[in-house]
């Protein structure tokens, strides 16, 4: 689906909801990028430690030459580390930068082209994931994908989807190169999660995707009739697994007007 697709699909739901993919237009992920300077945001810090330290290590024990496809690739400032230890090997590697965000995605190649000129090859797509993994599954050289902070952003289900979809695109020598958010502690969690300061980038990213849903579907959402609140559900059974909930309160009865269709918004959740 495409993003204005998928916002239909979660404003005519009960309860409404806006899919988090679609907060990741190029403000959107500005914002993301900015999440890394906050004190409490520790993913960010400890992946990029996990890539700078083991990236060459990596990198020797891929098999070569490579097609690297970085699902979600934000900046790539951390794929960096990566693409920088094949160059160093004189790897044959072409880039393939992904996310939902064509402008940033753009933009991200721009940068790549100022670092790197002619060394690598980048040949971008921007899209969902659901639609994207397809697409490279067909590619018939070897793969390695890099999957870099994006599985916990996803619902239980939806991993289990996605997780599927990659190992159905991956064949023989492929790789799958993968971090994900494991901590256990919830005051951590909502420490670095749920910060809800409307001067702090994660308040930003996380009511982002309302001005994307004003912009793409003509809608007229007014964010200063809302609350945004949030919390962390901890669940012991590691089959249904704990989980972040964010959500807009509504200050009162109010309805919205998003493209031909009407919609009444008292509690939008999931946002």
């Amino acid at each position: 689906m495409d993003v204005k697709e998928l916002l239909v699909k979660g404003l005519c739901s009960t309860p409404k909801y806006i899919d988090m993919s679609c907060r990741y237009d190029k403000q959107g992920s500005i914002y993301d990028d900015q999440c890394q300077d906050i004190e409490d945001f520790y993913h960010y810090k400890a992946e990029e430690a996990i890539m700078r330290c083991n990236a060459k290590d990596a990198a020797l024990q891929l098999k070569t030459p490579l097609r690297l496809f970085d699902l979600g690739c934000g900046s790539t400032t951390k794929s960096q580390y990566l693409i920088n230890e094949l160059l160093a090997n004189k790897v044959n590697v072409e880039y393939t930068p992904i996310d939902v965000s064509k402008d940033f995605l753009q933009h991200a190649c721009e940068t790549l082209k100022n670092i790197y000129g002619n060394r690598l090859k980048v040949d971008p797509i921007a899209g969902d994931f659901m639609n994207v993994i397809p697409q490279i599954g067909k590619y018939r050289g070897r793969k390695v994908l890099l999957w870099l902070s994006g599985l916990q952003c996803f619902p239980l289900d939806t991993q289990h989807q996605l997780l599927s979809k990659i190992s159905e695109s991956m064949e023989g020598d492929d790789s799958l190169l993968m971090t994900a958010d494991i901590t256990q502690d919830k005051a951590v969690i909502e420490k670095a999660y749920l910060d809800f300061d409307d001067s702090k980038p994660f308040a930003k990213l996380y009511t982002n995707g309302v001005h994307v849903a004003n912009r793409e579907l003509g809608g007229n959402i007014d964010l200063s009739q809302f609350i945004l609140e949030g919390r962390h559900v901890e669940d012991k059974d590691v089959s249904r697994a704990s989980y972040n909930q964010v959500w807009l309160r509504s200050l009162c009865n109010q309805s919205y007007y998003l493209g031909s269709e009407n919609a009444t918004g008292n509690n939008m959740q999931h946002l």
